[in-house]
């Protein structure tokens, strides 16, 4: 081995991380690496709770690639029995073999740079084998959120009486759209207000594949956003621009609307306010992603797009409790 391999086995987890690090970098440039800062910090701690497993075992090394895929097993098990007892949803056991996919990428670009002779690391079928059995033993998911969520947001919706609010409303929890993305931002003198050039028409929901309404929207960080509405919303935000030229209201109104109808269906409370319905969104749409056959990370990925956070980290703490 030319380069200086670290002593410490979690030393050696942070060595084979950095190698395919590629925040902020294009998909096209490294087609396995790790771009997102959310799935870079979950991952590796991941690993870590692993090699920690594996320093109880007596091993020093992770690039002993027999040890690591044996531990791995015995891990797996440890993990999922533990989780059957406590009633766990497989949420948590899918990041964990997520996680532990990458780890095993990420000693393989090593070994194939460094130790072109070593064996790889193969724990795919292994892996597989324990997805296939956290989907029989382990609910989808415990659906218990205490987070911002309206538990009724259909109800609350048809509670606003101003066409205005209840359309901008429609949208947020149908399409995961920031209040900026609806034409109600925060900041006062900042103009955004959703014009014709975001609808998108008619096209196949890149989940379900039914016909959704397409519509884009600029929103964090000045990025355009693709967000998918039921059609009958779609046609009724279309004819809203046809009428008035644009979709646009004052926040601290549209948020005084939401709250009032909150009230009256007796789902208020402090600071839910337009964001609740974003919570609502996207603890759906992660449940539906799922229903449709998603791992848990392919979920939350799907999640962050359509709610223009970009980022596994900040979703998680719309799909968690």
């Amino acid at each position: 081995m030319t380069n200086r391999w670290p002593r410490s086995i979690h030393s050696q987890v942070e060595a084979v991380f950095h190698s395919i690090r590629s925040i902020r970098g294009k998909k096209l440039d490294n087609t396995a690496g790790i771009r997102s800062f959310g799935a870079w910090t979950v991952y590796r701690y991941e690993a870590h709770r692993f090699v920690k497993f594996m320093q109880r075992n007596g091993r020093s090394t992770i690039l002993d690639t027999r040890s690591v895929q044996d531990d791995m097993v015995a891990y797996l098990e440890e993990r999922l029995a533990n989780y059957v007892e406590k009633q766990r949803s497989r949420q948590t056991m899918e990041t964990i073999l997520s996680a532990l996919g990458k780890f095993e990428y990420a000693i393989n670009h090593y070994i194939e740079i460094h130790l072109p002779e070593q064996p790889r690391l193969d724990t795919e079928q292994l892996r597989m084998g324990f997805y296939t059995k956290s989907k029989r033993l382990l609910p989808k998911s415990s659906k218990i959120f205490d987070n911002r969520a309206y538990h009724d947001p259909i109800q609350l919706i048809e509670a606003i009486t101003d066409g205005t609010y209840q359309l901008q409303a429609s949208l947020q929890y149908e399409g995961g759209l920031r209040t900026e993305g609806v034409g109600a931002p925060s900041i006062r003198r900042l103009k955004n207000p959703l014009t014709e050039k975001g609808l998108r028409g008619i096209v196949s929901d890149p989940v379900s594949g039914s016909p959704v309404g397409f519509v884009a929207s600029v929103e964090k960080g000045g990025k355009e956003t693709a967000h998918y509405v039921s059609v009958e919303t779609y046609q009724r935000l279309k004819e809203y621009i046809a009428r008035y030229g644009k979709l646009e209201s004052d926040y601290n109104a549209y948020v005084k609307a939401i709250n009032q109808a909150a009230r009256e269906t007796c789902q208020y409370a402090p600071g839910r306010g337009s964001h609740g319905l974003k919570h609502s969104f996207a603890q759906e749409r992660y449940l539906e992603c799922i229903k449709h056959g998603m791992t848990h990370e392919r979920a939350l990925q799907q999640t962050s797009l359509e709610t223009a956070h970009f980022r596994l980290r900040e979703t998680l703490g719309y799909t968690r409790g």
